[in-house]
């Protein structure tokens, strides 16, 4: 294992493909059958999640997994995740199929589904949770100034056993000016497909970190040196010019590349768990899972009401007070960092414990007190989770922790072994667009 770079970057990470054909032959069957399958893993060590992912990738399912799993720590996220599993909105025995006007054509779907026809996307249960994304390609010339329309058809059947059909039609104007596109450029969207491929990608076996990296890269690169040569070519050259909705786009990609699933140092199950929820990630949910929120929740007031949220802060460990108390969310998970200076009686009233010492990561849980400042705190934790529509397994580490690595391995700003600062990359990121132009 190593940092970006290494032997272990270059290679393809052959793990990442199911290594028996068993799992598939069955979520292939289970599909054809309107079968779902939803995965719950509770283990201690190696599971192989890259071989059973296959199963709810196929069938539209979803896959929990709760690493080191400690009835006292973890019950209450998966006695959430399942009643939250039965009462989301979803649909059952479905089947989907984009058509677009001419002019343009589908190349390809993304997501967890069946495809058994070379039109139609088979999925025995879809849920709010996931998103299946539509690859789109130019077949003819598009008349400037007029309406391009795609619409998706959706037949399914509802909990309660009624069989619908739902159509969304979506006309989108077409403009040959370059300027006009990158305003209305979605940086969400763009990022999320971006995390969406490099997920398909690794998942075949075939391909390896420093390619996936190398191939998120390129599209930034090539995104904004488009805005650089024809919508900002009357600026020196020596200047980093980003179009205003695309401003942090190479911050995302950063962020991506010092992902679970792309760097170096992840664990086997990690990655794979990582990638396959990147797959079917929301654009919603897509940002936060590669550039979390970091909130100073020894900010918040005594008597808050949530939402609004507080202002956030940078993940560099630079805006890390040691007085302070930060809560980390990647719409996955929560990591509440406590500072060594952090005064006793913040404490005694958010925690329990007169010393910070006494906060140990691997048994300690957010206690629920009768003060105001953990009742605050719970009710933060608890507006995130509602947003997230995920309960989200809440860890608090102290500063000096032995599982501190996993908190400062999101402060994606500051260089790691996982990669360069975001200065440095922002730097590499404009030389790249300035090699362009020689």
């Amino acid at each position: 294992k190593g940092g970006s770079g290494s032997e272990v970057d270059k290679e393809p990470v052959k793990y990442l493909a199911p290594a028996d054909k068993l799992y598939s032959k069955m979520a292939t069957e289970a599909a054809e059958y309107q079968v779902a399958v939803d995965l719950f893993l509770l283990s201690t060590g190696f599971t192989d999640v890259a071989s059973l992912g296959v199963l709810p990738r196929t069938t539209g399912g979803t896959l929990y997994r709760y690493p080191n799993f400690d009835t006292q720590l973890d019950f209450a996220q998966l006695h959430n995740d399942l009643r939250w599993n039965l009462l989301r909105p979803q649909g059952l025995e479905a089947v989907m199929r984009l058509r677009a006007s001419a002019g343009l054509g589908v190349v390809d779907y993304g997501g967890f589904y069946c495809k058994r026809t070379p039109t139609d996307v088979d999925l025995p249960t879809l849920d709010s949770d996931k998103a299946i994304s539509v690859s789109l390609r130019y077949e003819e010339k598009l008349p400037d100034g007029q309406e391009a329309c795609v619409q998706c058809a959706l037949l399914y059947t509802t909990v309660s056993g009624e069989r619908r059909i739902r159509v969304h039609t979506l006309a989108l104007p077409i403009s040959s000016v370059l300027g006009n596109i990158f305003r209305a450029s979605d940086l969400e969207a763009q990022t999320c497909d971006m995390i969406r491929r490099a997920s398909a990608r690794l998942l075949t076996g075939t391909c390896s970190l420093i390619h996936a990296k190398e191939q998120a890269l390129t599209t930034t690169v090539s995104t904004l040196y488009s805005y650089r040569k024809f919508c900002a070519s009357n600026n020196s050259t020596g200047q980093l010019i980003l179009p205003e909705g695309l401003k942090v786009l190479p911050l995302y990609c950063l962020a991506l590349h010092k992902s679970p699933g792309l760097r170096a140092d992840a664990s086997p199950d990690d990655r794979a768990s990582w990638l396959l929820q990147g797959l079917c990630s929301t654009a919603y949910s897509a940002v936060p899972s590669i550039y979390p929120r970091n909130f100073p929740v020894h900010q918040i007031p005594d008597d808050p009401v949530f939402p609004p949220l507080p202002t956030t802060t940078w993940l560099s460990s630079e805006k890390l007070e040691p007085d302070g108390m930060y809560l980390l969310e990647d719409g996955r998970d929560v990591h509440i960092w406590v500072g060594r200076q952090v005064p006793a009686d913040h404490l005694k009233a958010c925690f329990g414990v007169e010393n910070v010492d006494q906060i140990q990561s691997a048994t300690f849980a957010l206690p629920q007190l009768d003060t105001p400042q953990s009742k605050a705190l719970n009710a933060f934790v608890n507006c995130m989770r509602k947003m997230r529509s995920s309960y989200m397994h809440t860890r608090i580490l102290k500063r000096g922790d032995p599982a501190e690595h996993t908190f400062y391995a999101r402060l994606i700003e500051d260089r790691s072994a996982a990669g360069m600062s975001y200065v440095e990359f922002l730097c590499h990121v404009h030389r790249m667009i300035q090699n362009k132009f020689q």
